[in-house]
């Protein structure tokens, strides 16, 4: 990916004053050190311009330090960038012409300044942070009208600029990594100020973010600091956003007014009381976008509280709109759930709560003016319940509609799937509904809690999108790889999270970076990219490069410096750890299939010899012959095996390769007894664990690396053995009719994680069987396994095309038809217990018919 060739300057409002004194002897002895201008701050931008005639041709290059809405005309055109590392910032592109009109035009821009890293925002590490602070505006905007002029609008000093008042500076973050509660004034915010005739004379100018250097400096080379030294294009689409509103009004209730509690506490801490009469009237009118208005007033004493929920959850922005006398307060909260949610009967007075340091004060407060206004959270995040708290009412406030603007990743429904089993149906479908409220400018983990681009989450993320999505996320997904690798370390690390408030040399995870060598490999195997590949690859060697330097003299891994997650269970990460020894086998053996498709021998030899060293060695060491199933560790001095066993060992050490075959119905065996497999308490994500006996007990996975041991179960021809465990684990799930499936198999933790949707890759890819061989599904399996199940279709979408799969159980004969793709060849699998009757075992593109017969056992 290349960097723009910039054709204007960053500006920013000249009531930050930039660094002159600072040199290049000062940087080069002292180094960066980033200067403080204050956090949680907002900037208006405006730009007028003229064109003599309709606009055939428009674009428009836009990107801030920190994040922005545009506005054209008065239309907000969009909002960025998307989450960066700042030494990769990008921009978006905007086709304007539409927006445009003949004679006077206006370019209007919100510009948000964090001030601190955030879960999807880092600050500028950067040389020229000193000079100028944080904030910047980049526009590049060239206009072809019909007449044959040209209009050239640029980041100078034509542009005006305020600092806003409206949002309150001083107020509280909302959670761990997130932004700030905003705390708007709408009294002091200009009104119409996105609009062509607003008079912005009284507003300041704007300032050159660029100090030529001293002739000395210039001299020996030393170039004008700017911000951004590289700025490459946003290539994803803009989200997809649409009106949701909410369903029904679930309670009313008093609140006594405790204005001495902070903003970020207030909302879930006041008494609650009765209502008193005429408090509310029509309260369902908000509800709907008509004429109806609900109205609310409040007394000295009293507040009022509406709780209200929408049919699912869902990722959002909430907004209200009122017709006001001026001076009333509305706070707004909203969350994926409320306190007593899933308890036996809900609280007489349902409210949002705060209970652990995971719990976000998801809301905003706004102050009204006079009139008709409506206020949009600046910050999207999981909505489910929304509790409006009315102040200040007395003479009453009028609600025309509350409601959220639904958004995320625009994904196309190309994937499907369908059996006789209803449950696995929906499961599918949730998982599919899941992925896509966890997919915006980024894969993250979950909507409401975080909103972090997890390194390992994204492999599950990954391939569940594929069997769901198909090609129409393959942008996001490179996405993901690239800003993994933008956020590698010197030592070869990548962070855990990427972009966001890691802190460089923070709490890292080693094993995710192998999880991301996977991601790599399976983009690979479902796009053919080879240029992105082939570009990425070199990010993957260092990864490598600093597991290699903690291997032992037996070839191993031993006692893995940093956090040693794996997953939220009570697994065996001490000494010589089978689970990230045996994956980092498994990243070893993939790596060396990129070498080999990329024609790069020398690494593909090296990577697969390694990899056979520590299976070696796994095997010899951590196999216990009496219980036949690997333990999780062994002392690397004594060589003395661990008691412990747990499914995500011996799961890894089949679906990698480890194990020899003969070894696999014992082991499978063993980790898959339901009297052995016991889930271990990890909170804050599984606060509830089972009594535990290392002598004959397994560690079961749980919703994260489940996916691991059910692939290894359907490897080994056990796809019946991981649908038992994902009835079992997704059924009470399911059963609270939750849209969206949780972090871990209790509601105690983010109720939307995009891991915890494996099953829908699952069903896709051993259930439907389809699985890709070779880059870009030049090469694909068909290898159903029918299970239980009677019969099952659907549709995996490829860059080659659908791939559409159907079958069906006739007493000992099971049909399956199946539609290969143009530049494609399928090798056709026979289930586990059938041979084949008719049919081909290569399949050239077209539709084909294969018959299969059970054969006796």
């Amino acid at each position: 990916m290349k960097s723009k060739e910039r054709r204007a300057p960053f500006i920013w409002t000249p009531r930050q004053a930039i660094n002159r004194d600072l040199g290049f002897r000062q940087l080069l002895w002292n180094g960066a050190e980033r200067r403080d201008d204050g956090v949680n701050r907002w900037v208006l931008f405006r730009r007028r311009f003229s064109l003599t005639s309709p606009a055939a041709h428009a674009s428009l290059d836009m990107t801030v330090d920190g994040r922005y809405q545009l506005f054209t005309n008065g239309r907000r055109l969009g909002r960025g960038p998307v989450r960066s590392n700042p030494h990769y910032q990008r921009y978006d592109t905007y086709d304007i012409a539409p927006d445009l009109a003949v004679g006077e035009n206006v370019i209007a821009v919100l510009v948000h300044v964090y001030g601190v890293d955030t879960a999807w925002y880092e600050t500028v590490k950067g040389y020229w942070q000193p000079f100028y602070g944080d904030g910047g505006l980049y526009c590049d905007a060239g206009i072809q009208c019909q007449d044959n002029t040209a209009v050239e609008v640029l980041s100078d000093t034509s542009w005006r600029s305020q600092v806003c008042a409206a949002w309150r500076q001083d107020t509280p973050r909302a959670g761990w990594g997130q932004g700030f509660i905003e705390d708007f004034d709408a009294n002091k915010m200009p009104d119409d100020w996105t609009a062509v005739d607003f008079d912005d004379e009284s507003w300041d100018g704007v300032q050159i973010l660029r100090i030529p250097p001293e002739r000395n400096d210039r001299a020996k080379g030393w170039r004008a600091p700017e911000p951004f030294s590289c700025l490459m294009v946003n290539d994803l689409p803009p989200m997809a956003e649409t009106l949701v509103e909410p369903t029904r009004v679930i309670a009313q209730f008093g609140v006594m007014p405790s204005p001495e509690q902070p903003l970020d506490r207030r909302l879930y801490d006041e008494e609650l009381a009765d209502l008193p009469a005429g408090s509310v009237e029509n309260a369902e009118a908000l509800l709907r976008d008509d004429a109806a208005m609900t109205t609310v007033r409040t007394l000295p004493d009293r507040d009022v509280s509406l709780f209200l929920c929408f049919e699912q959850l869902h990722s959002g922005y909430p907004f209200i709109e009122i017709d006001a006398q001026g001076g009333e307060v509305i706070e707004m909260g909203v969350s994926e759930t409320f306190a007593g949610e899933f308890d036996a009967q809900w609280p007489a007075r349902p409210r949002l709560a705060r209970v652990s340091y995971l719990d976000c004060a998801h809301l905003f407060r706004y102050t009204a003016r006079p009139g008709v206004q409506r206020y949009e959270k600046f910050e999207w995040t999981a909505v489910r319940y929304m509790q409006i708290v009315v102040r200040n009412a007395p003479r009453g406030l009028k609600i025309r509609h509350a409601g959220s603007i639904h958004t995320h990743y625009p994904l196309a429904y190309g994937g499907a799937y369908e059996c006789n089993d209803e449950f696995l149906n929906r499961l599918w479908r949730t998982g599919r509904y899941t992925v896509q409220e966890c997919t915006h400018d980024a894969w993250e983990d979950c909507p409401g809690r975080e909103k972090r681009q997890w390194l390992g989450d994204g492999i599950v993320h990954y391939l569940a999108a594929a069997a769901a999505f198909g090609p129409s996320s393959q942008p996001v997904d490179r996405k993901f790889l690239y800003d993994g690798a933008h956020s590698q370390r010197p030592d070869g690390l990548m962070q855990m999270f990427a972009p966001g408030d890691h802190h460089t040399n923070g709490v890292i995870i080693p094993d995710f970076n192998l999880h991301w060598i996977g991601a790599l490999y399976h983009y690979f195997l479902h796009t053919g990219d080879e240029a992105t590949v082939e570009e990425l690859f070199p990010a993957a060697e260092r990864a490598i490069s600093w597991f290699e330097r903690q291997m032992g003299p037996d070839s191993l891994l031993a006692s893995v410096p940093f956090w040693h997650f794996i997953e939220w269970a009570d697994v065996g990460r001490n000494g010589q750890g089978a689970i990230i020894n045996a994956m980092f086998a498994g990243a070893l053996k993939m790596a060396a299939a990129l070498a080999g498709w990329l024609d790069m021998p020398r690494p593909k030899k090296r990577y697969t010899e390694l990899a056979g060293l520590i299976a070696v060695s796994l095997n010899a060491r951590h196999w216990d012959v009496r219980r036949g199933v690997y333990v999780d560790m062994v002392d690397p001095a004594t060589g003395k095996q661990n008691m412990r066993v747990s499914q995500h060992a011996n799961a890894a050490m089949i679906l990698w390769d480890i194990a020899p075959r003969d070894r696999w119905p014992a082991m499978i065996a063993y980790i898959t007894d339901p009297s052995r497999a016991k889930l271990t308490s990890v909170p804050p994500i599984v606060m509830h664990g089972e009594s535990f006996d290392d002598a004959t007990d397994v560690v079961e996975a749980n919703t994260y690396f489940s996916h691991f041991v059910n692939a290894a179960l359907a490897k080994a021809g056990r796809f019946d053995l991981a649908l038992t465990a994902i009835r079992k684990n997704y059924q009470p799930m399911l059963a609270t009719d939750t849209a969206t499936l949780w972090e871990g198999y209790e509601p105690s933790a983010s109720l939307c994680h995009a891991f915890s949707a494996s099953p829908l890759y699952q069903l896709s890819a051993h259930s439907l069987g389809v699985q890709p061989i070779s880059p870009g599904f030049h090469d694909f399996r068909l290898a159903p396994q029918p299970a239980d199940l009677t019969r099952a279709r659907g549709i995996y979408s490829t860059v080659k095309g659908d791939i559409v799969v159907s079958w069906r159980r006739e007493g000992r004969r099971l049909m399956f038809e199946a539609t290969v793709p143009d530049g494609t060849t399928a090798e056709m699998v026979s289930p586990p217990g059938y041979a084949l009757k008719s049919g081909k075992t290569r399949l050239a593109p077209g539709m084909h018919t294969v018959e299969l017969t059970k054969v006796a056992t």
